[in-house]
């Protein structure tokens, strides 16, 4: 079996002053539940959300999440 995987980024909300998710954050988790739901209805499989740091931010909170599907190529 072979398969293909799709990323899909979704931003994370954080409050920049004390590095804490902001209220907002839950936001950023029910955009990632829609992602999840959106795929899977076109025949996505989701696989797993993996929190990256961003490239050239060094080291500090994550910017997004990243929200990996599969698929079987037929």
């Amino acid at each position: 079996k072979q398969y293909e995987y799709k990323f899909i980024q979704v931003p994370v909300a954080w409050n920049t002053q004390d590095h804490f998710p902001s209220p907002e954050s839950r936001v950023s988790f029910d955009a990632c539940k829609d992602v999840i739901e959106n795929e899977a209805a076109n025949g996505w499989r989701f696989k797993q959300i993996v929190i990256p740091f961003c490239e050239g931010r060094g080291v500090g909170p994550a910017q997004c999440y990243q929200v990996i599907f599969e698929r079987e190529i037929s």
